[in-house]
Order: C-alpha cells, then structure tokens, then sequence
C-alpha cells in the first residue's frame, strides 16, 4: 500500500482536445506508470472500426480502475467524459481515499475539435462521427459542471493554439487559485456556473 494518498489522475476532453498528447507530455513528471486508454483499448480490439467496440473497451476499463484502485495504485485515464463510467469511477475512488486530480482539455468551440480529428484521420487516425463529437462536446461540459465536487484539483487547458496549451482556470479543493485574465468560451462558460457547481473563488 502507498504511505501517501493513493490519487487518480484523469485526463479529459471532447475528441480531437490534445488529451492523449498533454498526458504524454507530462506523465512522467506525474510519476505514474499506469494509464488507461479506452480508445486504446478499443483499438485493440478493433483497429478498422475501434468506435465499433466502444462498449467493450468501456467494460475492459472498468475491469482495470476497479483492480487499481482495489490495490491501491496511483493511475490515470482518458476520457471525455461525456458519459458517466468515469464519474463512477471518480466517485468511487473518493469513497476508498483517493485524490482526484482532473486535467481538463477544452477548444475554443467544436468545430476545432472536428477539424483536428479531421486531420488526424488524414494522418491514418480513426474517425469519429461529427454528430458524437457535438454531442460529446455538450454532454462533457455538462458533466464538468455537474460534478467538479467530486474533483479535488482540476485543471483546465485552452488548447486552441497550435503552439502548445495554456494553463487558464485552476481550482483546488474547491477554490479558484488561478485564472487568467481572458477565459476562452469553453472555460468562461465554466466560470459562470461557479455558484450552481457549488465552487467558492477565493477573493
């Protein structure tokens, strides 16, 4: 068992955000060895049609936090949290002692994120329907709002430029630390539902 608090670190994000890219990026300076990836994972199951397996690779994610967080490991996921596996995940990982550290990757409007995965298929990536990443872009927002109580550190990045992420709204155990001075559209709508996700800033 760890002599520290066990944390779970989630990277999240619509399709085609940066997600798997930040995590490569900075897992190592995170120290963790254990990253799960569902769309990884649905590939391979199915490297033609991985959204064909997406409810597959969701069970096999479910299967692997349940162990970790049973044995009490530090890990990470990608999501884009648009459904709700990971929200039960983080739930349940609060209920055995976990930290929850969420790094939230957001565009300046969906229709960046359907250009990248765009462009990502032109570079042999999968495709993802238009209409799942305008539905995801919504409901991921939504579940942000609904249950950053949950999330002991998170922290969003504006990834519209091409030039790399920018670090735009932090907020720790339930406080704003940090934001900047102009909020992109994703992160300005999240800002002003401070008061409904029950977020207190520090003045």
């Amino acid at each position: 068992m760890h002599n520290h608090k066990p944390i779970f670190f989630v990277f999240a994000g619509n399709n085609g955000s940066g997600k798997s890219t930040l995590r490569s990026l900075i897992i190592d300076k995170l120290g963790v060895d254990i990253n799960i990836d569902p769309d990884a994972i649905a590939r391979r199951f199915d490297p033609e049609n991985p959204e064909d397996k997406r409810v597959s690779a969701g069970k096999e994610v479910i299967k692997s936090v349940n162990k970790y967080i049973e044995e009490g490991k530090d890990f990470s996921i990608e999501t884009t949290l648009a459904g709700k596996n990971a929200i039960k995940q983080m739930r349940i990982a609060k209920e055995m002692g976990y930290e929850i550290t969420m790094f939230y990757v957001a565009l300046s409007n969906v229709s960046q994120n359907i250009e990248r995965v765009a462009m990502r298929v032109k570079n042999g990536g999968h495709h993802i329907p238009t209409e799942d990443i305008i539905r995801r872009n919504r409901t991921s927002f939504k579940h942000l709002y609904e249950y950053t109580y949950l999330i002991d550190n998170l922290v969003l990045i504006d990834n519209s430029e091409d030039d790399g992420g920018e670090i735009v709204l932090e907020i720790n155990n339930g406080k704003i630390t940090f934001e900047t001075t102009n909020l992109p559209n994703g992160p300005y709508l999240f800002k002003i539902n401070i008061e409904r996700i029950k977020v207190k800033p520090i003045f």
